[in-house]
């Protein structure tokens, strides 16, 4: 697991979490767009660039043949990146972004789409291979109870208040805004 050597490990702490996701339940993530939710979409995912040192490289399969950016020589020697989770919290993004444009919801176009059809649907096409293939890596084996309900269909709903054990994410946040070097 490359994730051994990535720089932001340092800022994991682990927490336990109770999910509440019923279908009808509010957050601040969703629903139809509106000033707030996409300031709120915004804040989340957009996050500046962080140095990994050179030393680090090869132990994530990376060697100075990969051309890969350098930070500012003022900064450091090191190579800029991104961390994933915020690179997957952009593609959710850009999936709702998608499907509330394609439903007539935004009187603009949103970022990170376009008003050219072909290059929107490449780019949602992206967004689902690398939530894909993250969701396989890291496999959630968090146990979905079902629920007896005889007003359901099948007599019985999927209970989504689950609870986990998750990485502290403010704590990553707090990490990436003391570690930052690029925008």
């Amino acid at each position: 697991m490359c994730a051994r050597i990535a720089p932001a490990l340092e800022a994991v702490e682990y927490i336990t979490q109770d999910f509440s996701d019923a279908f009808n339940s509010t957050s601040i993530y969703r629903g139809p767009p509106t000033r707030e939710l996409e300031d709120a979409w915004e804040k989340l995912t957009f996050k500046h660039a962080i140095e990994v040192p050179e030393d680090k490289i090869h132990g994530l399969n990376r060697t100075e043949a990969d051309h890969l950016r350098r930070v500012p020589s003022d900064v450091g020697t090191g190579y800029v990146a991104l961390i994933e989770v915020f690179h997957q919290l952009h593609c959710l993004n850009l999936i709702r972004r998608y499907t509330w444009f394609q439903a007539g919801k935004y009187d603009y176009i949103p970022i990170g789409l376009s008003d050219n059809p072909l290059k929107n649907r490449m780019h949602v096409d992206h967004c689902f291979e690398a939530l894909r293939i993250s969701l396989q890596c890291f496999g959630d084996v968090t146990p979905l109870f079902i629920r007896e309900d005889p007003d359901a269909p099948a007599g019985a709903r999927a209970d989504f208040d689950t609870h986990h054990k998750c990485r502290n994410f403010e704590k990553l946040e707090e990490w990436i805004d003391t570690k930052w070097v690029v925008y």
